[in-house]
């Protein structure tokens, strides 16, 4: 190539288009085509258009050149088109001038040419289909990295097209941390050895891929040129292939980390068991291995897990879970549910075995059950105590209107007021059902205590005849504020327990007095300077042992036994006490009995005082009044009571009978007396009714619940008064004239 072959411009382009061969003329300044035949087209297969410009000689060498050239090494030249298409050959070389310029003439060498164009064009579309359909990429670099070439499919793997790629160096697509060791099989494959490696390429996008690529050098004359390879993408196995790895270590940290044991139970033999399961059976691995699991159920669940695994193993299908119990190494019993599914263990039938201890989550479950057992309980209880109320009331205003026509000093005068006092004991017991229902909310009143000591007296011995209560209760006792069924209740819990410490019978004394917080018998939590009233209870029971005393007041203590206690009544004794700011203790001696002080804040002289309640024909009773209930044998005879009193009444059995004489007589209604339990519409939606038509509507509530939950709500909204059933009609007018004066 160093001695140059001097032809004329047009004899040269005459002559390469008489030759059987395909030639090409090249500027050897740029590259640029001067000039070409149509075989050398054809060996290009150059597109129609830019061979019809190659054919009709519009070549200049120019920017609009059809064809550019790259000489990599002395038989080997890459040929690129405006159009991308780029081709690398092998060819024949000779430098020579034409029109004075240094110029490239090229010959591709016979392994290029098709022998006919039809030929060519079948030869063109396989070997293009085939790279086209190969998962590798057929890649060309020269000696200074730079791509030659590249199979068309590398858009697949790289986003980019061919033409985008050829002509840089590898080096460009390659992870900035895998090019040192990238660079340094590039090197050794110039070196003359073949190389298989992975690295991690860069997409157009930007997303890595990790791809495999097996090189070799290309060799010309014993001299290395450049180096072709094939390329594919190896992401998936790379990631198959970590994950394998991992799979093992990951699969053996979840395992001994779960917190639901594992076993593996062959022949029922247990074969592996995980952390969790030691700590559930208590015992070590060496203690357990190839014992039946069989062993570690409660032998009454035994024969039904021993079933399930033959079931199982029988291809049944079955529930996925079951619970059954299992005994530890302590003894304790275990609640635990049970998941299994046939593995093969060391080539034989096993079941992977899932056990999770359920025993809190079913204790919380029967809590759960009972809390809403109770609940209902609660609800029940409410709606009884709700209509007994109603029929107390419906008796107490009839009687109350057959005393209205009696003379005091009548025998039948004297049985109606006997009868009034029964009515006032079933409204006790009502308000104990309420106090239930409320679930311990409390209803603070003033309450005489020495009375309340009676009644709790009168219940127990309806239900323990054996026990004779006997009484010392000082006759200059203040009252209290308290909630009369919680402190009823505390009575009632410490004379039972008294009662079950004397089973053959005895006698229990009662003593109340009113002292300071000095004198309170060892009470230091008492305030000194406060009037306490004192309860005393004594029996000359069993009394308690000295190793139990200081535990006595704690939940769910009890000495009674399996099935004859609970354990609550003393500590829901000593919660309502400290609850009421007072304070219970006890004294005892076993074989001597025992005594319980109870301690509560007294009410000074001048808060127990109340107004002494006038009788009826004294209380100047006048007003239009609107009553409204749904219990004909309380509407009734309230309604005749109150008119009895002095008032107008209008009736109302229902809610929409109250809204309809409401929204014509309101004017003239002075006060509604309102249930709170009515048909199609209730209380508390009536009254809002009443409101719209009537901002200054004045509201009494007069129903058989209690005052918390609605009634609250309604006197908060503006209702002036709550009275509950079974109230007399003395109690009732003179809330009423209260409402009425307050103008």
């Amino acid at each position: 190539m160093s001695r140059f072959m001097h032809i004329s411009s047009e004899d040269l382009l005459n002559l390469l288009h008489a030759m059987p061969h395909p030639i090409g003329v090249f500027n050897a300044a740029d590259g640029s085509l001067l000039g070409a035949n149509g075989h050398f087209c054809d060996v290009l297969k150059l597109p129609r258009e830019e061979r019809a410009r190659v054919l009709r000689n519009e070549c200049h060498g120019d920017a609009a050149s059809p064809l550019r050239l790259r000489i990599l090494d002395e038989n080997i030249v890459h040929l690129i088109s405006p159009s991308g298409t780029r081709s690398l050959i092998d060819a024949y070389i000779k430098m020579a001038r034409l029109g004075g310029k240094e110029c490239w003439l090229v010959m591709p060498s016979a392994m290029n040419w098709p022998s006919t164009p039809e030929q060519r064009d079948i030869e063109t579309v396989r070997y293009q289909a085939l790279l086209e359909n190969l998962n590798e990429i057929i890649y060309v670099n020269d000696k200074n990295a730079n791509v030659a070439y590249v199979s068309p499919n590398v858009f697949r793997l790289t986003g980019y097209e061919a033409h985008e790629v050829i002509g840089k160096s590898f080096t460009h697509f390659v992870h900035p941390d895998d090019l040192i060791g990238r660079m340094e099989t590039f090197l050794k494959i110039l070196s003359g050895e073949e190389h298989a490696t992975e690295y991690r390429m860069i997409r157009k996008t930007g997303e890595i891929r990790w791809v495999r690529t097996d090189a070799r050098p290309i060799m010309r004359d014993g001299m290395v040129v450049g180096i072709q390879g094939a390329l594919v993408d190896v992401t998936d196995l790379k990631e198959i292939e970590d994950a394998l790895k991992l799979s093992e270590e990951k699969y053996r940290e979840v395992v001994q980390n779960s917190k639901d044991a594992i076993f593996v139970a062959q022949d029922h033999k247990l074969k592996f068991m995980n952390p969790s399961a030691i700590a559930i059976l208590g015992y070590t691995w060496e203690s357990v291995a190839d014992r039946s699991f069989l062993e570690f159920i409660h032998p009454d669940d035994r024969e039904m897990i021993a079933g399930r695994y033959r079931r199982r193993l029988d291809g049944e299908s079955l529930l996925e879970s079951i619970n059954f119990r299992i005994i530890n190494r302590e003894g304790q019993i275990k609640d635990v549910e049970l998941n299994s599914v046939l593995i093969s263990w060391e080539g034989r039938p096993a079941a992977l075995v899932f056990l999770r201890d359920i025993t809190v989550q079913k204790k919380m479950e029967s809590q759960l059950r009972n809390a809403q057992r109770m609940e209902a309980l609660g609800t029940l209880s409410g709606g009884i105590a709700h209509n007994f109320n109603n029929l107390l009331m419906g008796i107490n205003g009839n009687v109350s209107l057959s005393m209205a026509d009696l003379s005091p000093a009548t025998i039948a005068y004297k049985y109606m007021e006997k009868i009034v006092s029964l009515v006032q004991s079933g409204s006790k017991l009502t308000r104990q059902l309420l106090q239930y229902a409320r679930d311990g909310a409390r209803e603070m009143v003033t309450v005489d205590i020495n009375q309340l000591v009676k009644d709790a007296s009168e219940t127990l011995g309806a239900t323990k005849k054996q026990i004779q209560v006997r009484f010392r209760l000082s006759q200059d006792m203040p009252s209290i504020k308290a909630d009369q069924g919680q402190i009823e209740q505390v009575l009632l819990n410490i004379l039972l327990n008294a009662a079950d410490a004397m089973p053959e019978g005895g006698d229990v004394f009662i003593e109340t007095a009113c002292l300071k917080g000095s004198q309170a018998e060892g009470k230091v939590t008492l305030s000194k300077s406060m009037d306490y009233v004192m309860i005393k209870v004594s029996d000359s029971g069993t009394g308690i042992a000295k190793h139990v005393i200081d535990r006595i007041f704690e939940p769910f203590f009890t000495t009674k036994g399996l099935g004859r206690g609970t354990g609550l009544g003393l500590s829901t004794a000593y919660g309502i006490i400290k609850n009421h700011d007072g304070d219970i203790c006890v004294e005892t001696e076993v074989g001597k009995g025992s005594t319980f002080y109870i301690y509560l804040p007294a009410l000074s002289a001048e808060s127990a005082c109340a107004p002494a309640m006038p009788e009826l024909r004294e209380i100047p009773c006048q007003g239009t009044i609107l009553l409204i209930d749904d219990e004909p044998n309380v509407l009734h005879p309230v309604a005749a009571l109150l008119e009895h009193a002095g008032f107008t009444v209008f009736k109302a059995i229902s809610g929409p009978v109250a809204l309809e004489i409401f929204q014509y007589q309101w004017e003239q209604i002075d006060l509604v007396l309102l249930d709170l339990i009515l048909p199609n519409i209730s209380g508390k939606d009536l009254y809002y009714r009443f409101k719209e038509i009537n901002p200054k509507v004045k509201v009494l509530i007069c129903t058989g619940c209690d005052q918390a939950g609605p009634a609250d709500e309604l006197i908060a909204s503006g209702c002036l008064g709550f009275i509950q059933k079974p109230y007399n009609i003395e109690e009732l007018s003179t809330l009423m004239m209260r409402i009425l004066s307050a103008r």
